[in-house]
């Protein structure tokens, strides 16, 4: 279990996230969302080590991450950057030759090259590729379907599956309102460096934030095969009808 408490993080004199609380627990995905610049890639990098200097608390079955020397932290939490750094080596040399994982996502025929020279969905792939080979409890992917196709999307979500099938916790990040209430047991809404809503799909589509945050409504529609799908809506916009 991952528990947050009070969670305040400071950058050259401006708070990036302010009195955040929530709890994690093992085998489930957790959507996170917000507008840009709202604390999302901030929170993700908390939970992963990236501000060694934080308020609050973030404790992993009772034990604080600051804490934890390096090696103890691996085996904590893996990541899924949004920009990805630029790597010369090939995938078959960072994950050792062989893995599995690369037939899982479709990459033995990509292993032997540089990971600089793929195509960016391929690096998107690759950097989670290295990521799957880690063992850790917490998976953070911060925006990792924003540029990818519907094949590579459904990769991702395999991958994200599975993992909470082998009793891990999945935190993603995502722009797509209805994707993330597909995918995730519970929501994070950040909002100005603060969680402004923990909890189930159905409460958030309920409370108001969707219009308030993102100008979006809930509404019912009848698909072209005659049954009824729920999608948020631009509250301005035109009455999509048959989806």
């Amino acid at each position: 279990m991952l528990e947050v408490d009070r969670l305040c993080v400071d950058v050259g004199g401006r708070r990036l996230l302010d009195e955040v609380s929530f709890r994690l627990e093992e085998g489930r995905i957790y959507a996170l969302i917000g507008a840009n610049g709202s604390g999302k890639t901030s929170l993700i990098r908390a939970l992963t080590s990236y501000y060694p200097r934080y308020g609050g608390s973030i404790r992993f079955d009772g034990k604080e991450l600051r804490d934890c020397r390096r090696k103890e932290r691996e085996s904590l939490h893996a990541l899924l950057p949004q920009v990805l750094p630029q790597l010369d080596s090939t995938l078959d040399t960072m994950l050792s030759g062989g893995s599995p994982i690369l037939g899982q996502l479709g990459l033995e025929k990509l292993a032997l090259r540089r990971i600089s020279s793929l195509s960016g969905g391929e690096r998107e792939l690759s950097f989670l590729a290295m990521m799957l080979s880690r063992e850790a409890r917490l998976y953070c992917l911060d925006e990792a379907e924003a540029n990818l196709d519907a094949r590579c999307r459904r990769l991702v979500e395999n991958a994200m599956r599975s993992l909470m099938a082998e009793g891990k916790m999945v935190l993603a990040s995502f722009h797509d309102l209805d994707r993330a209430m597909r995918l995730s047991d519970g929501l994070l809404v950040m909002d100005a460096g603060r969680l402004v809503f923990a909890g189930d799909g159905a409460s958030f589509a309920s409370s108001g934030l969707a219009e308030r945050l993102f100008g979006l409504s809930r509404r019912r529609f009848t698909s072209a095969e005659g049954e009824l799908v729920e999608l948020f809506v631009e509250v301005a916009g035109e009455d999509p009808g048959e989806v």
